[in-house]
């Protein structure tokens, strides 16, 4: 891999990581860039290569992490909504479970649920397909974007088990 590349990418993972360290004190509004370049200790010029904003900051992380779990799992568009595929996807959020309290702090959660529609529809060949057919994926991101938001919110009392039982079982009310 190119070295300018990885340097770039370890610019880039240390202002989001540093970003979330920020937002366990204070709001987004309130953290400065000037904040975050010295929290991250890189130049003030080094974000504004990579980032206009704070929230693509975010939307870069988010789709890190998206990214990251289709090279652990690849996406099955026949059985996306298969228990062993949405147990897994539990257990990975599970993993960032303070970063995404910190969003749905901060009202972001719609990041959350924008990124997880855009993985979806890339990592299959939805593009493509009528309107009609998206729906039901459209359909599965939201509502396990809501159980992920009451879950965490509620402070991941269930185990990933249960949890995933409790998704399964909210699709049949």
């Amino acid at each position: 891999m190119d070295k300018r590349y990885e340097l770039n990418l370890e610019v880039k993972n240390s202002i989001a990581k540093a970003l979330f360290l920020l937002l366990e004190n204070k709001s987004l509004p309130s953290i400065t860039i000037t904040e975050l370049v010295h929290k991250a200790g890189v130049a003030r010029a080094s974000f504004y290569r990579n980032f206009k904003t704070k929230e693509d900051v975010i939307s870069y992380f988010l789709l890190t992490l998206l990214n990251k779990y289709k090279e652990k799992y690849s996406a099955d568009l026949a059985h996306i909504a298969r228990y062993d595929n949405v147990l897994r996807t539990f257990q990975y959020v599970l993993q960032y479970e303070k970063e995404f309290l910190l969003l749905f702090k901060e009202k972001l959660g719609q990041m959350l649920l924008d990124a997880m529609n855009t993985y979806i529809i890339d990592s299959t060949d939805l593009k493509k397909e009528k309107q009609l057919y998206k729906y039901p994926f459209y359909s599965y991101a939201g509502a396990l974007y809501n159980v992920i938001y009451y879950w965490i919110t509620s402070g991941c009392k269930e185990t990933i088990e249960q949890i995933t039982q409790a998704y399964f079982s909210s699709l049949h009310l």
